[in-house]
């Protein structure tokens, strides 16, 4: 096992370790203060040591990117058929016509792929589904991740970096655990203490931090997690 292996293994069961938000699995986001920190890659070696021992929902919250399901296409045997990600009836986005009116699109827009033969299911979203002039937003309610959690799997949650997007903020709440990504590079470190103050004052669990190109990334995040949570 690598370090990194087993600092993502230490962030997985820290999750655990904490009450549910609801009855089921957990659900972790990855998110970062800046562009470029490494949250995608991060998220993608979260799902599959989560894939040892659980069904994985692999979700990226920048649904025009898709970049999640880029990376799990590239790096493992390809995506499998679509399926309808809506789960207990309900998506975590709503879709608005140019005049405001809700958008239900001729076939699901938001998808799940199984990746290869693993246990890992990672959402797509087409875009291709959206109307002209159409606006797509992230709903701030519980329902998606309760109904995701509900059947026992591990949901993994790609988010844009704060600097580009707040959506990762609208639903911390309803996680069982934040993790912050950090690299390199000088003044990532007091982006992320100000990323963490707006994560927790969302209602976000602060699990921990993940320090991408870290000489000791264990150590780091043992010393952390006590002081985020």
């Amino acid at each position: 096992m690598s370090a990194d292996d087993f600092q993502l293994d230490a962030v997985l069961a820290a999750a655990q370790a904490r009450p549910a938000k609801s009855p089921g699995g957990r659900a972790i986001m990855f998110i970062a203060a800046r562009r470029g920190e490494g949250v995608t890659t991060v998220a993608h070696a979260a799902a599959m040591a989560a894939a040892a021992k659980d069904t994985v929902y692999a979700i990226d919250l920048d649904l025009r990117r898709n970049a999640l399901a880029r990376l799990f296409n590239e790096d493992n045997p390809p995506l499998g058929p679509r399926i309808d990600a809506k789960l207990n009836g309900y998506y975590f986005h709503q879709i608005r016509a140019s005049d405001g009116r809700s958008w239900l699109p001729m076939k699901p827009a938001f998808n799940f792929h199984r990746v290869g033969r693993s246990r890992v299911y990672v959402s797509v979203f087409d875009g291709r589904e959206l109307p002209q002039g159409g606006k797509l937003s992230i709903s701030g309610e519980p329902h998606y991740w309760n109904a995701a959690r509900a059947g026992g799997a591990t949901v993994i949650v790609d988010a844009p970096a704060l600097e580009r997007s707040r959506v990762g903020l609208k639903i911390a709440k309803h996680m069982d655990g934040v993790v912050l990504v950090v690299g390199p590079d000088e003044g990532a470190a007091p982006a992320a203490m100000a990323a963490k103050t707006e994560i927790l004052a969302a209602g976000g669990t602060l699990l921990g931090i993940v320090y991408t190109q870290a000489s000791a990334p264990v150590m780091a995040m043992h010393k952390l997690l006590p002081q985020a949570v």
